[in-house]
C-alpha cells in the first residue's frame, strides 16, 4: 500500500525515548481538514499517520519523532500508560482516522479504511523494530485508543463504533507475517474474489440457519439470527410489499445466490449478495 507524504513541522523529538505503543484517534474532519489543523503550529496538534474513509494513508510526522496527538494522561485505564506514565507522546506512534459529517466521531470505519489501518499498524510495527530494535507487538497492550490515556478528556476517541474486536483479531495474524506476507493478504481481502468469497460463504450461512428452522432447540435462534438481515433486505431487492420474515429472507438471499451462476444476473446478483455479507460481517454472523 502507498503513504502519501504530507510533512508538517508540528512535533518535537523523542529525546531518547522509543516507540513502544500505537494509539488509535478519530477525527470529524476530511483529509484535507486534518492536514491544515496540523500543518499550523498554533494548534499545537498532529499525529504521525491518517487514514482516509477512502484508505488513502498520509504520513504527517517521521516516527523518529514525536507528534502532538495524545496531549494529557487524565486517569488513564491502560495498565501500560499506568506504568510509564510521562509524555505518552515521546513513546507512541499515532493515527488520526478521518471521520465523515454529521455523527463523524463514532469511529466507524469504511471496509477500505479498516484494511489501510490494519496495514498501517503492521507497517509502523516493522518501520519502529528496523530504527529502534524494538518490537511493538500488535496486542491490545500496546495498540491503544486515546479514551485509554484520557478517559476524562477523550472519553470515546476513537469512538464507540471503532472495530476493536475485528482490528484485534486481524492485528493477531499480522503479527505472525512479515510486512511483505501481509500485503499480500491485505491485496487478496481488498479483491473482487474475497469479496465473492464473503458473499458465497454468506449464502451458505443463511441457508445453514435455514435448515435449523423447523429444530425445537435450535429453530428460534436461527430466524432471529436471519432476522439480523432485515435493514438491508430491500437494497437486496425483498418486494417491498412482501412482510418480513426469517423465511422470507433466507428465500431471497437463495434466490440470489442461485442467480448469481447465470449469466444474465450475476452481477446484480453478487452486488445483493454482497451488501448481505457486509451486515451479516457487522452483525457476527460471519
Amino acid at each position: 500500500m502507498e503513504i502519501i507524504e504530507k510533512l508538517v513541522p508540528s512535533f518535537n523529538e523523542r529525546n531518547g525515548q522509543k516507540p513502544i505503543i500505537i494509539v488509535n484517534h478519530i477525527s470529524v474532519g476530511s483529509m484535507g481538514s486534518m492536514y491544515n489543523t496540523f500543518a499550523n503550529k498554533n494548534n499545537k496538534a498532529s499525529s504521525h499517520f491518517g487514514v482516509g474513509r477512502d484508505g488513502t494513508i498520509v504520513q504527517y510526522v517521521p516516527i523518529n519523532k514525536s507528534a502532538w496527538t495524545q496531549g494529557k494522561i487524565q486517569l488513564p485505564t491502560a495498565p501500560i500508560i499506568k506504568q510509564i506514565g510521562g509524555d505518552p507522546n515521546k513513546y507512541g506512534v499515532s493515527i488520526e482516522h478521518e471521520g465523515y459529517a454529521g455523527n463523524g466521531l463514532d469511529g466507524n470505519l469504511t471496509g477500505e479504511q479498516f484494511l489501510a489501518t490494519c496495514w498501517i499498524h503492521k507497517h509502523i510495527q516493522t518501520a519502529v523494530e528496523a530504527e529502534y530494535g524494538v518490537r511493538i507487538p500488535l496486542n491490545s497492550h500496546q495498540v491503544l485508543g486515546h479514551y485509554q490515556i484520557d478517559s476524562k478528556g477523550k472519553p470515546f476517541c476513537p469512538g464507540l463504533a471503532f472495530p476493536w474486536g475485528r482490528l484485534y483479531a486481524e492485528l493477531a495474524i499480522a503479527d505472525t507475517m512479515t510486512l511483505e506476507q501481509y500485503e499480500e493478504r491485505i491485496t487478496y481481502n481488498s479483491s473482487q474474489a474475497a469479496d465473492r468469497t464473503i458473499a458465497y460463504a454468506f449464502a451458505e450461512r443463511i441457508q445453514d440457519l435455514k435448515s435449523k428452522f423447523a429444530d425445537p432447540r435450535w429453530g428460534v435462534p436461527a430466524k432471529s439470527k436471519v432476522m439480523m438481515m432485515a435493514p438491508v433486505i430491500y437494497q437486496m431487492g425483498y418486494a417491498e410489499d412482501k412482510e418480513v420474515t426469517p423465511e422470507g429472507i433466507a428465500q431471497r438471499v437463495l434466490e440470489l445466490h442461485n442467480n448469481s451462476a447465470i449469466e444474465k444476473y450475476r452481477d446484480s446478483g453478487f452486488k445483493k449478495l454482497l451488501i448481505g455479507a457486509k451486515r451479516a460481517k457487522e452483525v457476527g454472523l460471519l
